[in-house]
């Protein structure tokens, strides 16, 4: 069981982290190379619409499996006789993991909130304002998403 919640992890990490590299590496460069205000805008609108839609899913799966695998980790090791404690890896992955719910969190209900009432009305310098917090939001998830595999894999 540990190995089958470790992959959904893995996964729901996966997407979330590779679909913000796909926004800020390639989609987003090509939309505001080929496309006016309006028509970008509304097309980032609609892609993350979609988006978040996965990255909800990714952080009940990551909420869903992290305490359990980091419970069953902790108690695999007090058994072997190993230190009572996990690696500071550890403890740092799930820190930036709640610090990216948070960022999420923030991203989502008030600024993709404020970006979607801008495209709506058509008011696309505040909706370009909007999307500029979206924009350093992700940047600062995708920061901290890899910072967390830093921590897990070279952190003991």
């Amino acid at each position: 069981m540990y190995d089958i919640l470790k992959l959904i992890h893995l996964f729901a990490g996966i997407l979330w982290l590779g679909g913000m590299a796909f926004m800020l590496l390639a989609l987003r460069p090509a939309a505001v190379a080929q496309l006016q205000p309006p028509e970008r805008l509304q097309l980032m609108a609609a892609v993350m619409r979609r988006f978040f839609v996965v990255v909800g899913a990714s952080i009940v799966a990551l909420l869903a499996t992290g305490p359990h695998l980091y419970a069953t980790a902790f108690r695999l090791a007090r058994e072997a006789g190993a230190p009572s404690s996990l690696p500071l890896g550890w403890h740092l992955m799930a820190l930036f993991g709640l610090l990216m719910v948070l960022v999420f969190g923030h991203l989502f209900f008030v600024a993709f909130a404020r970006f979607k009432r801008a495209v709506a009305a058509q008011d696309w310098a505040l909706a370009g304002k909007a999307g500029l917090l979206i924009h350093r939001l992700v940047i600062l998830n995708l920061v901290l998403g890899c910072l967390a595999i830093v921590c897990v894999r070279l952190v003991h």
